[in-house]
């Protein structure tokens, strides 16, 4: 296993995230049972690899309903955004509750399943990763978006009103210089969720090329969902 780490008792090679030797028993590191969601955003902000360890070593892997659950709110906002240019002005007939219940399948859909092609790719690699890790460590790294959620999202509607989601006039003809600083923290957001996932996949895998392959290909697929879903949930 490229991603093997040495027994210092019996020199048996292990999955990097054994805690306890599979040959002697020999304990490898601190046992982690449960993951405390401020302690791992802290170290998302401070030392992202640090914190992708602890949630791949976690036996429990906490707060990840929670976490999607709150992100594919900001998901469904931003699918309106992207809606604003692919389809205009607001056209959808079904409800919000319907539209959120939307984003959130495809999304969990496409999590689990590009949780499974990692897992098949990397054993075909040599790496030995789990599929529970990777699903988390994919949650996990769209803790940016929360930021958005409740922290600019927030100031976007104080501030924007009623032009947020106005195609004549637009806000950024309306206000332009806070909506262009709003859009910029936007682009920030969408920039550290994609330095976190990469960073997720070189920690578990431990491969730059690797990770870095993974990453684009996961970004690319989620970019494109979430455009598929701006033109399913508001032109249905």
């Amino acid at each position: 296993m490229k991603n093997s780490i040495s027994c210092p008792n019996c020199n048996s090679d292990n999955p990097f995230y054994n805690s306890i030797c599979s040959g002697c028993k020999f304990y490898l590191r601190d046992r982690i049972v449960n993951l405390d969601l401020w302690t791992v955003i802290s170290s998302l902000i401070e030392s992202p690899t640090k914190a992708f360890r602890t949630i791949i070593f976690s036996e429990h892997k906490n707060f990840i309903l929670f976490i999607l659950f709150f992100v594919s709110i900001k998901y469904l906002i931003n699918a309106r955004f992207i809606s604003m240019v692919s389809v205009g002005e607001f056209q959808s007939t079904i409800g919000l509750q319907i539209s959120y219940l939307i984003v959130l399948s495809i999304m969990l859909i496409y999590f689990i399943i590009f949780s499974y092609i990692h897992k098949s790719l990397s054993k075909k690699s040599e790496f030995s990763i789990r599929l529970r890790d990777t699903f988390a460590l994919i949650i996990y790294s769209q803790i940016p978006f929360l930021f958005g959620l409740f922290i600019l999202f927030p100031l976007e509607l104080v501030i924007l009103g009623d032009y947020l989601f106005s195609m004549n006039p637009t806000p950024f003809i309306i206000k332009g210089s806070i909506t262009y600083f709003f859009f910029a923290i936007e682009l920030g957001l969408v920039l550290w969720n994609i330095f976190l996932v990469f960073k997720a996949f070189l920690t578990q895998s431990q491969q730059t090329l690797f990770a870095m392959a993974s990453a684009t290909v996961f970004v690319v697929l989620f970019w494109t969902l979430i455009y598929f879903c701006s033109l399913i949930v508001f032109t249905i």
